[in-house]
């Protein structure tokens, strides 16, 4: 369906430090609202902040996953090219 977010992973706030205000305000509102307020809308605005937070979260993980990568490759590069090799799962590969 479009427009329909999905669930949210679980709310820890270890897992999700960028967005931990926005997960205690959304946690705060589940608390406060009866049932049917929660089922009729009335914590809306907190779940569309979380899900906008930890879609910046998603990415800002993503650029840091992929700067260590490139350092990584970078790190092998250096080392193929001092010692003429590189050893894959204890293995000597190359020249």
């Amino acid at each position: 369906r479009p427009g329909v977010t999905s669930m949210h992973p679980p709310l820890t706030l270890e897992n999700h430090p960028l967005c931990r205000d926005v997960v205690i305000a959304l946690k705060r509102c589940h608390r406060d609202a009866s049932w049917w307020g929660r089922s009729f809308g009335a914590c809306n605005e907190q779940k569309w902040a979380l899900d906008q937070c930890l879609k910046k979260q998603k990415l800002f993980k993503a650029r840091a996953n992929a700067e260590k990568g490139r350092e990584e490759r970078d790190r092998l590069r250096r080392r193929v090219e001092k010692y003429g090799h590189a050893t894959v799962n204890g293995e000597f590969k190359g020249k």
